[in-house]
């Protein structure tokens, strides 16, 4: 494969003389690395499998997303057959990485990512493309899949908690009443892993990146992605600020009140989602820095049922696997 990789590259790019590096970050089974030329240009080389079927989405929802201004990698060149796509090197820089820095610095980050996020939610679905892949859209089917994902990767892997029939019918009671909730919400078009280390920075603005899971959602689960990241540490007047700005931004027919409950339902069902994919991708697929994430994120799912009516058992659940946890020092 890396002689199919440099023979690719020295046909597109002319050079023979071509630096690979490879880049280790986050949960996808996706192959990345940084090509660098003699000259010092770089660009990120892309090689998907066919594991997972949405990666193949990736370049078409790339374009599709350029066509209405949103910041997203600029495509050099790609290989449909072999599934190579080269693209812009958009450097290090991520929301994450800039964690540290005073809110005052990074806030506009933020305004601007949720101001390119907005373009994607407000757009029309009677106009989307008909030739455009997406994946399968939320509804009463893939809202199980996530309760289920959570249930199985962090409820019994992790935390080893095996439920009575009786708590799992109660508990998925609650979780079907949480996503007929979400349903009623009138759909949008959603990134759905909006979250800090999927935006990065190149010249003082964000660029979406791995948005291939693209589909028909609620905005809520997106919003709930960034300002609920169990990857970052938000103080509530952070998290309020972000929660304002866009709903300034939407300006929708209901009022502030519903727009927040709404916001904290759709950051319950990221996070239930979220915490699953940390259980399943430090255990199963071995890489153990996603469990650390696992506290801020029960932390973060904690606050969200606080503010939803309905959530008991999930609270109780939620609890114990906290308290568990801090037994073992995750």
């Amino acid at each position: 494969m890396h002689k199919e990789i440099q023979k690719f590259l020295t046909e597109h790019l002319g050079k023979a003389d071509i630096k690979l590096e490879p880049i280790k970050k986050g949960g996808s089974d996706r192959q990345f690395f940084r090509v660098t030329l003699p000259h010092g240009d770089s660009f990120i080389f892309m090689h998907y499998g066919d594991e997972v079927a949405e990666n193949a989405h990736w370049a078409g929802i790339n374009k599709f997303m350029a066509s209405f201004d949103i910041n997203v990698p600029r495509i050099i060149m790609q290989d449909t057959s072999r599934h190579f796509i080269l693209v812009e090197d958009l450097g290090e820089v991520d929301l994450w990485s800039e964690r540290s820095l005073p809110w005052e610095e990074r806030r506009d980050y933020y305004f601007q990512a949720l101001s390119q996020i907005y373009r994607l939610h407000s757009f029309d679905l009677k106009s989307i493309p008909a030739n455009l892949q997406l994946s399968e859209s939320y509804g009463p089917r893939l809202y199980k899949w996530e309760h289920d994902y959570f249930l199985e990767n962090l409820v019994g892997e992790v935390c080893k908690i095996k439920l009575s029939s009786l708590d799992t019918a109660k508990l998925m009671k609650e979780l079907d009443a949480l996503s007929e909730r979400l349903q009623k919400i009138e759909p949008s078009l959603i990134h759905r892993d909006f979250q800090s280390q999927n935006i990065m920075i190149k010249n003082g603005r964000p660029v979406l990146i791995d948005f291939q899971g693209m589909r028909q959602g609620c905005l809520f689960y997106d919003l709930g992605s960034l300002v609920c990241d169990p990857y970052v540490t938000f103080t509530d007047e952070e998290r309020n600020e972000l929660i304002s700005f866009y709903y300034e931004l939407m300006n929708p027919a209901y009022s502030r009140d519903e727009f927040v409950q709404n916001f904290w339902m759709g950051s319950v069902q990221r996070l239930l989602q979220a915490l699953g994919a940390f259980g399943f991708l430090g255990l199963k697929k071995n890489k153990p820095s996603f469990l650390g994430h696992i506290g801020n994120g029960l932390e973060n799912l904690l606050t969200a049922i606080d503010k939803v009516n309905g959530l008991d058992q999930l609270n109780d659940l939620a609890t114990e696997c906290e308290t568990i946890l801090a037994r073992k020092n995750y």
